[in-house]
């Protein structure tokens, strides 16, 4: 699936999981590989693609999936908001999941700041605690990537380890404020819309 002629859309069939990949001229970035990776794989090298980076928008597994199996083939870091350390380390839910841990923790590389810059690609980076301490929405353009923090019509869990329902109201408000309407919210599950739509059917911002 397309928006743009830089965004590329996969869907894995397990999970649900949106995992997205953007272009600039030959070079791209993943977003939340999840399970998509052998198709981000082979749609990297039919379209004779350099992967320079990786970025978790959150650390829970379903999200994370092969990210570090993509990153040590093609020599990149994978990217994580320095708050979801302890996420990734002790609450990453791969075994609930009923899946088999695949991280290399030397290949994390940290971040934090309101800006990320890998390569030529620049993100706004949000942090929206509450479904996991260190989850972050990351906008590219007009392209907002908001993780498990803002769906189409809800948000994301509370109820999990870490999460934190009163910090999660306040990153909605925040986030309310970080859209413009010519924004696509670009959710980790689910389906994306322009927040000039979601703005209206999600529930949870008529409260804000």
């Amino acid at each position: 699936m397309k928006i743009g002629n830089d965004l590329n859309i996969f869907i894995d069939r397990r999970f649900l999981v949106n995992s997205y990949l953007l272009t600039n001229e030959h070079n791209c970035i993943v977003i939340d590989p999840g399970l998509n990776d052998n198709v981000i794989d082979n749609f990297i090298i039919k379209n004779q693609l350099t992967l320079v980076g990786i970025i978790l928008t959150h650390a829970h597994y379903d999200h994370i999936g092969n990210s570090f199996a993509l990153a040590q083939k093609y020599t990149v870091r994978v990217y994580l908001q320095q708050d979801d350390k302890t996420t990734i380390e002790k609450y990453h839910f791969a075994n609930e999941l009923n899946m088999t841990p695949n991280i290399n923790y030397d290949l994390i590389q940290y971040f934090k700041g309101n800006t990320l810059t890998i390569n030529q690609f620049t993100f706004n980076v949000l942090l929206t605690k509450g479904h996991t301490p260190g989850g972050v929405v990351l906008k590219y353009h007009h392209y907002v990537f908001s993780g498990d923090t803002v769906f189409y019509d809800s948000i994301g869990r509370t109820d999990l380890s870490l999460g934190n329902m009163k910090e999660m109201q306040q990153s909605l408000k925040m986030f309310k404020e970080y859209c413009d309407d010519v924004d696509w919210i670009l959710p980790g599950h689910g389906i994306n819309g322009l927040w000039s739509e979601i703005k209206k059917h999600n529930p949870y911002f008529k409260e804000i």
